[in-house]
């Protein structure tokens, strides 16, 4: 810390951060007050916390504004940074000359021994479109003489950067190329939720990450940048080995986590770091000095590499030198061994320890992930469904249509997920994110619904179908289709603004994972409605114009939406229940051919006129699962309580009685307890001899007290199943199909636990 701290007041460290931080991160602001006072602000919103002897403790809800801002600063605090800003009010002096200039207020300044992150917080409580040019415009104005005061508490002068973080906003494309313009950088709800996770995991480690995204491209000041180092050649690539403290390599290094999607990358690969392996290699470290056999792997990106060869050349490829790392952040591209590198920073030789690295020199990104799939699946550590999930990323220019096709999808669903422009901006929930309010969308399901419309093109045995959306080639066909889907997607965004914004819970339908892929399905029809009756060809028109030709089509969903009362919801929502896109799809498609007669896309006829029977097949499947997962889980527990007398211990002699009677009576063998029906398994579960074995596994509700509560799902299953599997019985209801969703997905969950 510099001694000249007092030139900006309020700026703390050590301890006094930890102290802060404790305040911070509580919901509440606290203050204490004398007993007279008390009436005056319990009227204005205070609660009385409690009273001591002379003053009586008041606490109040934070404003929305206030909590991000305090998220804000705790998360860069816990980042490690040496200094931060104190208070709310924290002002940094603009001007040296003229006194009627005020300071400026900062709502975080964070600084560490190289960076200085000056940092703006807006946020509301629900995502809303908010113009930032006049604060944008401040904030450029102010720029030098906030550097300068910066850099007169520092001899080393740290980097200033400038930041906005926000929370819910939805910035217009002028001020993001406004921000562009005066190198602001920007910080969204995605990006702090990302790090707010990360620095749960690695600490003060995942600062590096942040500088690496915020200053990308840019010195790190300070660093030694030679090593010495072997240069050779492998598999037609360049290489670099050499040891190198972590502590210096983190300022370099970069990790492309899958959790962090950014619609300018299209691939990321990496898994989220786990904590406890972390500390089981920290631990290591500390015990044994860290030796680990294997390397490092990174790729310096889009830089270029001086090695000083020792020796003359001669006709050896390999050869020892001096490699000079490229001293930028985020130039390092870790591609396999980032548990091992954090660990370090975890350790206690994060400073006196050496790693052995394997550098590769400006490999795309395409061959970073193909190598590590290839490293980490040859050494079986990545889950099956991570690989599943990052094929269409490695598929760019793989030569294979259908490859490349899978790749336009996942890459189209992540523009449509990041763009600012794009109404599903800050809707679609990845993977990772724990804090899923106002996103009812997930990522796959998005590929899903853009494969599923074919609006890019379809492989039919082997042949190539170009789509409405497709362009002359794989990146004009993104920005093509991305644009035009964003922009009629859009109609619905702003012509039914209620139901898109509404909670599915609510009775949300046209934001949701089904309700995107009904309305893409809607589209596709829509053009080839108006191909077939206009002779179209959409490869002259642009996005507007494509979406302008289906407007006036799809007009009658978006008035049904916004006349709907909660019953044609709730009905509207069942006739299709989950996983059934193209039911979902036809239902809007109906909802156009009652207004207009001529649409009429194949296979909507045939929908209409069975549309009942779609849904009764659909509960039926989902009570035939229910059931098998409830037999299952029910034998496997009866088996682990009595062994190979389960069936005349577990079961009670009237179930066994009537099973072995239907076993008789049926046309088809099976043994007595595969005659077991729905209630029978409650009648076993309910034995008090056992029932807190079953208890945990059948109890969907944890708020249920009694066993009659905790198992009355059962009785409503099995009403449903006599209507569902009978004719001549009313229809299931829309809530009884989510109903039977709920509870497939539970016991299929209890499930897995005990296989």
């Amino acid at each position: 810390m510099p001694d000249q701290l007092t030139q900006i007041e309020g700026l703390i460290s050590g301890s006094e951060i930890q102290r802060e931080l404790r305040q911070r991160r509580k919901p509440y602001i606290e203050k204490s007050i004398a007993f007279n006072e008390v009436e005056t602000h319990v009227s204005s919103g205070w609660e009385v916390l409690r009273r001591n002897k002379t003053k009586v403790r008041l606490r109040r809800p934070k404003s929305v504004d206030h909590i991000f801002e305090d998220e804000v600063w705790c998360l860069l605090a816990r980042m490690g940074f040496d200094a931060m800003s104190s208070g709310r009010n924290f002002r940094v002096p603009v001007s040296t000359s003229d006194a009627d200039v005020p300071p400026k207020q900062i709502d975080v300044l964070a600084i560490d021994g190289e960076v200085a992150l000056v940092v703006e917080c807006k946020a509301s409580s629900e995502l809303t479109p908010r113009s930032l040019q006049v604060a944008l415009n401040e904030t450029r104005a102010l720029q030098d003489p906030i550097r300068s005061a910066i850099h007169d508490l520092y001899e080393d002068r740290p980097r200033v950067c400038f930041v906005y973080a926000t929370r819910n906003i939805r910035w217009s494309r002028p001020d993001r190329e406004r921000a562009r313009d005066h190198q602001i950088k920007v910080l969204h709800d995605r990006n702090i939720n990302y790090f707010k996770k990360l620095v749960d995991i690695i600490g003060p480690a995942s600062r590096h990450q942040l500088e690496g995204d915020l200053l990308e491209g840019s010195t790190v000041s300070g660093l030694r940048a030679n090593v010495p180092a072997l240069r050779g050649r492998f598999g037609g690539n360049r290489f670099y080995q050499f040891a190198i403290e972590p502590s210096r390599l983190l300022k370099l290094a970069y990790v492309s986590h899958r959790t962090k999607i950014d619609s300018e990358a299209v691939v990321t690969y990496q898994r989220l770091l786990k904590k406890s392996r972390l500390k089981d290699i920290s631990k290591h470290i500390n015990e044994t000095g860290g030796l680990f056999p294997t390397n490092i792997v990174v790729n310096f990106r889009d830089t270029n590499i001086r090695f000083d060869p020792s020796g003359p050349a001669n006709d050896d490829p390999t050869v020892l030198g001096t490699l000079y790392l490229p001293n930028k952040y985020k130039s390092a591209w870790v591609i396999d061994g980032q548990h091992r590198l954090y660990g370090f920073s975890l350790s206690e030789r994060a400073t006196s320890g050496k790693i052995p690295v394997l550098a590769f020199e400006n490999l795309s990104p395409v061959e970073e992930a193909r190598m590590f799939v290839d490293i980490n699946n040859k050494q079986v550590r990545v889950a099956r469904s991570l690989l599943v999930a990052l094929s269409p990323d490695l598929r760019v220019g793989a030569g294979d249509p259908k490859q490349e096709l899978e790749a336009l999808h996942s890459q189209v669903a992540v523009d449509l997920s990041e763009n600012e422009d794009s109404p599903l901006w800050g809707r679609v929930a990845s993977e990772w994110d724990t804090d899923k309010k106002n996103k009812p969308v997930t990522l796959p399901q998005l590929v899903s619904a853009v494969s599923g419309s074919q609006l890019l093109g379809s492989i039919r045995s082997g042949t190539v179908n170009t789509g409405f959306l497709t362009a002359s080639d794989w990146e004009a066909s993104r920005q093509h289709s991305s644009s035009t889907i964003s922009s009629y997607l859009s109609l619905f965004a702003e012509g039914a603004a209620t139901n898109w914004d509404k909670d599915p819970a609510s009775g949300g339908i046209l934001c949701t994972n089904l309700g995107i892929t009904g309305l893409l399905r809607v589209f596709s029809a829509a053009l080839e409605h108006r191909r077939s009756t206009e002779s179209l060809d959409y490869r002259s028109y642009s996005p507007s114009a494509i979406v302008g030709f289906v407007t006036d089509l799809v007009e009658p969903i978006i008035d049904w939406f916004n006349t709907a009362d909660a019953t044609k919801l709730a009905k509207f929502r069942g006739r299709y229940g989950g996983g059934a896109p193209r039911i979902y799809g036809f239902t809007l498609m109906q909802i156009i051919h009652e207004a207009y007669s001529a649409f009429n896309p194949p296979g909507l006829e045939k929908f209409i006129t069975e549309g009942s029977s779609e849904t009764i097949t659909h509960a039926q499947q989902l009570l035939t699962e229910i059931e098998d997962a409830i037999r299952e889980i029910t034998l496997a527990l009866l088996e682990q309580l009595y062994d190979d007398t389960w069936w005349r211990d577990g079961v009670p002699g009237n179930v066994r009685g009537n099973a072995a009677q239907r076993s008789e009576q049926s046309s088809e063998p099976g043994e007595a307890h595969q005659f077991l029906q729905l209630l029978d398994f409650k009648s076993i579960a309910a034995q008090s001899k056992h029932w807190r074995n079953f208890e945990q596994h059948w109890t969907t509700d944890r708020s249920l007290r009694s066993k009659d509560e905790k198992l009355a799902w059962m009785d409503r299953l099995s009403d449903i199943r006599n209507r569902a599997f009978h004719s001549g019985r009313r229809e299931v209801t829309g809530d009884e199909i989510l109903f039977m969703e709920n509870i497939l997905d539970h016991v299929q969950s209890e499930r897995s636990k005990l296989a």
